[in-house]
């Protein structure tokens, strides 16, 4: 074996477990989901302060918080520790209801957004605008305002959330269920001016208000 051959090959030997050592390395502060989520959790957020009617210029807040060990809505006598996610998020959708056309338009400019615990970023392309929350020692948080900017009925929906996983470890990628809490989420008026009954899971996510 010449002194060619005998490098090459001390080479791949050392290349290999190197690779392995780098891969494994940038896995740490990434992971790869699976293609459907492997956990389901159960979350809340809340809309404040609940009134009916707000004036232009105020503001209204959404707050979540919600624990980082969960039970999984699959099997709940499974509690996971869902610390250290890539990110969880979701969106907000804003309607205003076209009593004749009986459709909803979109109204997101109808809004200012202000983040306080974690942050609003604009969604390229859409009419929705998402929400990111940030991990503390044992919860993960979101706190934003949205300040009134005109006038008109509005339907405000806060959608499910998603993680991509949890760093470091495949396969751990999860739907976060979402249940806005307000005791009156003035649904009636929105109803009507659209002439629809709302379902139970839209029920769920819904807060209405008018602003004057």
């Amino acid at each position: 074996m010449n002194t060619t051959t005998k490098f090459f090959k001390r080479a791949v030997l050392f290349t290999i477990p190197l690779f392995l050592l780098l891969s494994f390395q940038c896995n740490k502060n990434d992971t790869r989901p699976c293609i459907f989520n492997s956990y389901s959790f159960a979350v809340t957020s809340e809309w404040s302060p609940q009134k009916e009617t707000y004036n232009v210029g105020d503001t209204i807040f959404l707050s979540s918080t919600f624990p980082k060990t969960l039970p999984d809505l699959v099997n709940p006598s499974l509690t996971i520790d869902y610390s250290n996610s890539t990110g969880i998020g979701g969106a907000i959708g804003i309607a205003a209801p076209d009593s004749l056309q009986r459709t909803n338009k979109p109204a997101k400019d109808s809004f200012q957004f202000v983040s306080i615990i974690g942050s609003f970023s604009e969604r390229t392309g859409n009419k929705n605008i998402s929400i990111n929350f940030i991990e503390s020692s044992s919860s993960y948080q979101f706190k934003g305002g949205i300040i009134c900017k005109k006038k008109g009925l509005f339907g405000i929906s806060v959608d499910n959330l998603r993680s991509r996983g949890i760093r470091g470890k495949n396969c751990t990628n999860a739907g976060f269920n979402m249940n806005v809490t307000n005791s009156n989420k003035y649904i009636l008026p929105y109803q009507n001016a659209l002439g629809i009954i709302l379902d139970a899971e839209s029920l769920k996510k819904i807060y209405c208000f008018r602003v004057q």
